[in-house]
C-alpha cells in the first residue's frame, strides 16, 4: 500500500509527458482521466486477428481429441486466472485454460488446482494453436467471470469464434458488450449458474452473430486504420 502511491505518482508523470495516450477501452480511458491527465486519450482496442478464430471443424476435432471428449460431453471453457467455483453444474465439463505461477494465487485455490478440484474440471495450463482455437469455436459456452480487466482480449477471441459468451457485468465491458445482444452478463453465482446452463442447452437468445460483428469491428485491419489516424494526428 505504501509502494502503490509512489508508482502512481511517477507513472502519471510519464503519462503527462506524452503527446497522446492510447488505451484499450472507454473504461481504462476514464481511469486515466481520473488521474488528472489532460493530454489527449484515445480508447482503441488492442485488436484481434479474425482469421485465427473462424469456425473450423478440423480444429474442433483436434480440441475434442486432445481432451478425450465423448460425443455427448458438453463443455464450458474459460481462459485466464483461476478463481473459486461453487461446485455447480457437475453435468458439464469445465476446461480452464491458462497458466500462472501457483505461488501467486491463494493457497486454497492453489490446492484446488493441484488436487482438490471436481472430476468434471480440467486445468490443462497454457495451450496454444489449433487446440485452443478449436476450443473457442467447439465448446458449448465461454465463461469469463473476471472482476477486473482493461479490455479482456480473450473475450474478443471467443466472440470472433461465434461462441456464446458469459461475462461478469463490470464497467470495462460498457458500452461495447450488451446483455442479450452480443453476450450474456451476470453478477452472482446464481446468475452464472442460470446463464451457463441455459447457454449450453441453447435456451437463451442467440447472440453469436452479433458477437462476431463486435469482434469484426475490432479486427487488426480496422484497428490499424484507427491507429494510423491517431499517429498522424500526433505528428501534426
Amino acid at each position: 500500500n505504501q509502494i502503490a502511491p509512489f508508482f502512481k505518482k511517477h507513472i502519471c508523470y510519464l503519462y503527462k509527458k506524452a503527446d497522446l495516450i492510447i488505451t484499450p477501452t472507454p473504461y481504462s480511458k476514464i481511469l486515466l482521466e481520473n488521474y488528472g491527465i489532460n493530454v489527449p486519450i484515445y480508447a482503441i482496442s488492442n485488436g484481434i486477428n479474425l482469421n485465427k478464430f473462424n469456425y473450423n471443424e478440423n480444429k474442433i476435432k483436434k480440441f475434442r481429441e486432445y481432451f478425450h471428449l465423448k460425443e455427448e460431453d458438453k463443455v464450458v471453457i474459460s481462459v485466464g486466472l483461476f478463481f473459486e467455483r461453487k461446485g455447480k453444474l457437475p453435468e458439464y465439463k469445465f476446461i480452464w485454460f491458462g497458466h500462472v505461477p501457483l505461488y501467486s494465487i491463494p493457497k486454497k485455490i492453489r490446492n484446488i488446482v493441484k488436487k482438490d478440484h471436481p472430476s468434471n474440471v480440467i486445468f490443462p495450463g497454457y495451450v496454444s494453436g489449433d487446440v485452443i482455437e478449436g476450443a473457442y469455436c467447439g465448446a458449448n459456452a465461454f465463461f469469463f467471470p473476471s472482476k477486473e480487466e482493461t479490455e479482456g482480449i480473450v473475450v474478443l477471441e471467443a466472440l470472433a469464434s461465434y461462441q456464446k459468451v458469459i461475462i461478469r457485468d463490470i464497467p470495462v465491458f460498457e458500452p461495447w458488450l450488451k446483455n442479450n445482444v452480443n453476450c450474456y452478463k451476470g453478477k452472482t453465482v446464481e446468475d452464472f449458474t442460470y446463464l451457463v446452463k441455459n447457454a449450453v442447452e441453447e435456451k437463451l437468445p442467440d447472440v453469436r452473430i452479433n458477437g462476431r460483428k463486435t469482434a469484426e469491428e475490432r479486427s487488426i485491419k480496422e484497428i490499424g486504420k484507427r491507429l494510423r489516424e491517431v499517429y498522424e494526428e500526433a505528428l501534426r
